[in-house]
């Protein structure tokens, strides 16, 4: 039987992630400062800074009444006598109730921080995860390019089998059918790459061909569970209840208002009487018992959101954890790889004599090649599973971000110089 050798590609490892070996604070850096300038986290912001400025006007005295009078008397001994005054009253809260009104104000501050922090971490984790696909389908793209090299190769080798007699026209038919499917996938794997820089640009309000960030997560050591964004809400809902409960007992206290009076009584322009007095009023609370259902329903709240804190703890605690299962099987996923890799180089190198002898069929080159291809493919979903575990710990630990402001024209400007990012 002839033997007909070609030039095959031999098989090596996956591609590694594009960021493996980038700098962490690097990339660290180039992510916070993309992410810093996405619509939502502005709008966000804006947010918290109208809760701040409200916080001023929260507890302020209302505006003191000033008021006046003039009049005509005339007496039983037909005398005519004018009248007239002048007065100012401040009225003033009930007690307590100022307090109370401060410590709403705050609670909305908090409630706003926390859902700030929400949205930069649900930003940050759909950023990175979309950032992780793409890369995932970079890496499954090179793999499958690279098991289609392998085919035209082989296809060359048959094709002089079949010249010279000694393989058979399924065989070839065998190797295009191959070929159609791996031009199909990478087609396939073209679009998913378009797909996730779609969203990672619309997420990020970039431009179509602006360049994305490159694929940062936080470290599962560094997070501290009890401050994740929905604690941090359940946290400021309790607060925001314990002043609502505040609030409903300052309103069975009476409203109390002090004053000063002048008044000046003249008979003809010899006879002026002035009289200055102090004024005191007091509201009657005899209603005081119909606010104890407001101030029971503020203590309820108040439960709920201590076992919505609690709650939200244990969730965050169990993320975690998952992140670093994940971890541990894509290292576990990217050591096999790297073992097959290696084991069936020597392996592919000898089929592919024997195919070109006759001593191995086109199947069995198929076969190790699908082998080949699936180790690879198995090692960067693992390593897509980790980056996603690892995205969405940005829920939990969402990233500190340089300060932005928005211009009069709409367009954001930061005092953070943004280095290049990672170009697709």
């Amino acid at each position: 039987m002839l033997g007909i050798a070609a030039e095959v590609p031999a098989p090596t490892a996956p591609a590694p992630a594009p960021a493996a070996g980038e700098d962490p604070a690097s990339a660290l850096l180039q992510f916070r400062a993309a992410l810093a300038r996405a619509p939502a986290i502005a709008a966000a912001r804006a947010r918290v800074a109208g809760a701040e400025q409200a916080q001023v006007a929260a507890g302020v005295l209302p505006d003191p009444m000033v008021g006046g009078d003039i009049g005509r008397e005339r007496t039983r001994m037909g005398e005519e006598m004018t009248m007239y005054g002048a007065m100012i009253e401040q009225a003033l809260p009930r007690w307590g109730e100022r307090d109370a009104m401060r410590q709403t104000a705050r609670a909305q501050v908090s409630l706003e921080a926390a859902s700030v922090a929400a949205v930069i971490g649900e930003h940050a984790a759909e950023v990175a995860t979309g950032v992780a696909e793409w890369m995932a389908a970079r890496d499954t793209q090179v793999l499958v390019r690279q098991s289609r090299e392998r085919i035209t190769a082989l296809r060359e080798v048959v094709r002089a089998r079949i010249a010279a007699g000694g393989a058979m026209i399924g065989d070839q038919l065998a190797l295009d059918t191959k070929a159609q499917q791996l031009d199909l996938q990478l087609a396939d794997l073209e679009r998913r790459q378009a797909d996730a820089l779609a969203m990672v640009r619309g997420r990020l309000g970039l431009r179509p061909d602006a360049p994305v960030p490159p694929f940062a997560a936080p470290d599962p050591a560094t997070i501290r569970v009890e401050a994740n964004p929905m604690a941090r809400t359940a946290a400021a809902m309790q607060q925001e209840a314990q002043a609502m409960e505040r609030e409903a007992e300052a309103r069975g206290n009476p409203e109390t208002a002090v004053g000063l009076a002048w008044e000046r009584e003249a008979a003809g322009t010899d006879e002026q009487t002035d009289k200055v007095a102090l004024t005191f009023r007091m509201s009657l609370p005899i209603y005081r018992s119909a606010y104890g259902g407001a101030a029971d329903a503020a203590r309820t709240r108040a439960r709920a959101a201590r076992h919505e804190a609690s709650g939200a703890t244990w969730m965050a605690r169990s993320q975690v954890s998952r992140a670093q299962r994940a971890i541990a099987q894509a290292q576990q996923a990217q050591r096999t790889a790297d073992d097959i890799a290696a084991r069936t180089r020597t392996e592919y190198d000898a089929v592919i004599q024997q195919v070109g002898s006759g001593g191995a069929t086109v199947t069995a080159s198929l076969n190790l090649l699908d082998m080949i291809t699936e180790s690879g493919m198995n090692a960067v979903m693992a390593r897509l599973d980790s980056q996603m575990a690892l995205a969405e710990l940005w829920r939990l630990a969402p990233p500190d971000l340089p300060t932005t402001a928005v211009a009069d024209d709409g367009d954001q400007t930061t005092d953070h110089h943004q280095p290049p990012a990672t170009t697709p």
